[in-house]
């Protein structure tokens, strides 16, 4: 499970500002306009939202506040940075990442419904023009801030997709970065494009 939040961050010493903005939010107020208000966060031009949230990659006072509480339900929690209003917004159970072999990525290539499968490369354009499967639509994972912001618009969610680079590195980055979106089906091919030239294919080119 994973949660996307918002929050107005104060100081240690605000806690009578905290309680009336609870009581604003009861109220009817929009958080968002009190973030921008109050919040000493970057994140208040966005009114106050931090984006998805999952275990482990935030300060754990602020984890445990957000994922104890309810979907658009407020909380706090106190960290080195200082006190927060939390709210959270939406929430999402992930997917987990498959591993594929290159002997399933070949018996996949090899198969009608291969046209129904999201077939993407990270690599780069060089290693793509020196060697590259049928059917890859090459998305390098340097230039990521092209295509991160409509990830979802460029790419189907619910589809079957599989995630190629060099040795298996980037490609679980990409994997990591696509189930924390919201995609259920997604698959790294284990070793890459090189384990792929070395136990399948030999015409391959290696690199």
């Amino acid at each position: 499970r994973i949660v996307r939040v918002a929050h107005i961050l104060l100081s240690n010493d605000q806690t009578p500002l905290a309680d009336d903005i609870e009581a604003k939010l009861a109220d009817g107020a929009a958080f968002e306009d009190l973030a921008r208000q109050h919040s000493n966060c970057g994140s208040a031009r966005r009114g106050g939202e931090l984006g998805w949230l999952s275990r482990g990659s935030f300060f754990p006072q602020f984890e445990a506040a957000a994922f104890a509480a309810p979907v658009g339900g407020v909380c706090r929690a106190t960290t080195g940075r200082g006190l927060h209003v939390i709210k959270v917004l939406e929430e999402r159970f992930q997917a987990q990442i498959q591993q594929m072999s290159p002997e399933e990525l070949a018996d996949l290539l090899a198969a009608a419904a291969a046209e129904e499968v999201q077939l993407i490369d990270v690599r780069e354009e060089w290693e793509w023009q020196t060697a590259r499967l049928p059917g890859f639509r090459l998305m390098p994972l340097s230039r990521s801030s092209e295509w991160t912001a409509d990830i979802r618009q460029q790419l189907q969610p619910q589809r079957e997709t599989v995630v190629l680079c060099h040795h298996g590195v980037r490609s679980m980055q990409m994997a990591q970065f696509l189930v924390q979106n919201g995609f259920t089906n997604v698959k790294n091919v284990t070793g890459g494009i090189d384990s792929y030239s070395k136990t399948v294919d030999p015409s391959v080119p290696l690199y």
